[in-house]
């Protein structure tokens, strides 16, 4: 008797399993389906080849990017616009991991899940990316066949407005040698979300950040450089002589002699904290995928190499993505909406389809030092850089040329836009490109007047 009734207990037992399974899966499904249909194993919604046969792509003024007709997927119709759309668009094999293709394919597919498969239609939904393809497109001209990225983007909102990763090439002509010409090397790795540099200059302005607030007097002293200085048991170096400079000139003349100094001063473990903390060192999770990390040796080394460290030449990395996000959080007080490449969602029928809210990082930078390195910046670009080339907008920059083994510097260009009306923060990077004020400086340049209206 006592075994029958531990045999129906124990039946009980995975009766309720069961029953909450059912519940389980039923819960799943009301609100998970429609990931389900659209992951790659359902041969209703993808070619042979992996290929997304649902759903249109227009940048966000409507430009088509992709789309499907009769079971076959198109690009645009201009080769320049598919070259610089690329990385951001997705090819046709999904070896682009950040692609909007295979990323966004939960907005492309139209899903219903009274209708399943049968509800599959060539048109989905109309996904609008928050680019503008001839800011791409400008870009793409600017870098020229050269090596890099450029990044543009609201630092309010998240959206993307510009990025174009080189080397490229056209979705709709792929070149036989794609797989061996050293000049595509790389080609399906997005430079801006998955690649690191060492960011020469462009650190100067984390430098600066800890100086303002661990040096009291810093404001108030003045620096001389002779084009050298002994910092440890080694010389840091500087291109030129600059002679007697304030901070702020000392900054925008990008002094090497002062900036190591300073790192020196305010020491190896606290400028580890002040890069944690500014996100240099950061993933972040864009569209189901995730940025490269930054990594910095600043703690436990030699005073020359900490002074190396502090202008960004020692064992420094950053990716661009994680760069720009930083100075667009200097230019909104602190913290910097994530990037998104999302601007709308809409079905068959015309209706807005729901897509998530911006989500910020962590303040990266206090408000009142974020106001004091906006001016900083700005003044970079009266000083150093020529102003006429951009935008008649307040506009806050840094450059930085780092030095290659062989061949060119690495060229960097880095700031943001302080308006109300184009709150825009933005990098580039051009491998082996030269000068970073001329050369990366000329492209972002080329952008922002591609994006702002010129009076």
């Amino acid at each position: 008797m006592r075994k029958i009734e531990q045999r129906v207990r124990f039946c009980k037992l995975i009766l309720l399993a069961f029953v909450c399974g059912i519940i389980l899966f039923l819960v799943r499904y009301v609100n998970q389906a429609d990931k389900w249909y659209t992951q790659p194993f359902n041969k209703n919604l993808y070619s042979s080849s992996g290929e997304l046969l649902t759903g249109t792509l227009t940048d966000r003024y409507g430009t088509v990017l992709s789309r499907v007709e009769d079971g076959t997927r198109y690009y645009s119709a201009l080769p320049a616009v598919r070259k610089a759309t690329l990385h951001i668009v997705g090819d046709r094999n999904n070896k682009i991991g950040t692609g909007a293709l295979n990323n966004l394919r939960e907005y492309l597919v139209s899903y219903n899940s009274g209708k399943g498969s049968s509800g599959i239609t060539d048109e989905g939904n109309t996904v609008s990316l928050s680019i503008s393809a001839d800011a791409c497109v400008t870009a793409y001209n600017a870098l020229n066949g050269a090596s890099g990225c450029v990044g543009v983007y609201n630092y309010r909102t998240g959206e993307i407005l510009c990025l174009v990763s080189s080397p490229t090439y056209d979705p709709d002509n792929v070149p036989e040698d794609l797989e061996t010409n050293e000049a595509y090397d790389g080609v399906y790795v997005n430079r801006f979300f998955y690649s690191v540099y060492t960011p020469g200059s462009v650190f100067k302005t984390l430098t600066l950040q800890a100086a303002l607030e661990q040096i009291p007097d810093v404001t108030s002293r003045t620096f001389v450089c002779e084009g050298s200085v002994k910092v440890g048991d080694n010389t840091v170096t500087c291109p030129q002589k600059h002679g007697t400079l304030s901070l702020s000139d000392a900054y925008a003349v990008s002094c090497n002699c002062t900036f190591a100094k300073l790192a020196v001063e305010i020491g190896g473990d606290v400028m580890t904290e002040y890069v944690h903390k500014a996100g240099l060192t950061a993933s972040y999770k864009i569209h189901g995928f995730s940025t490269a990390k930054g990594s910095f040796e600043l703690a436990s080394v030699s005073a020359n190499q900490l002074g190396w460290g502090g202008v960004g030449l020692y064992h420094d990395l950053v990716n661009p993505c994680a760069v720009m996000l930083y100075y667009g959080a200097i230019a909104n007080g602190g913290k910097a909406a994530v990037p998104t490449c999302l601007h709308s969602v809409t079905d068959a029928k015309g209706r807005a389809v729901e897509i998530p809210k911006a989500t910020f990082t962590e303040e990266l930078v206090t408000p009142s030092t974020a106001s004091k390195l906006s001016v900083y910046m700005k003044n970079n670009l009266t000083v150093s850089y020529d102003k006429s080339r951009f935008p008649n907008v307040p506009i806050g920059a840094k450059s930085g040329t780092v030095e290659q083994k062989t061949g060119k510097s690495n060229s960097w260009f880095a700031g943001f836009v302080d308006s109300e009306e184009y709150p825009y923060a933005f990098v580039v990077i051009v491998e082996h490109g030269g000068s970073g004020s001329r050369v990366a400086g000329e492209i972002a340049a080329a952008v922002l007047k591609t994006l702002i209206p010129v009076p």
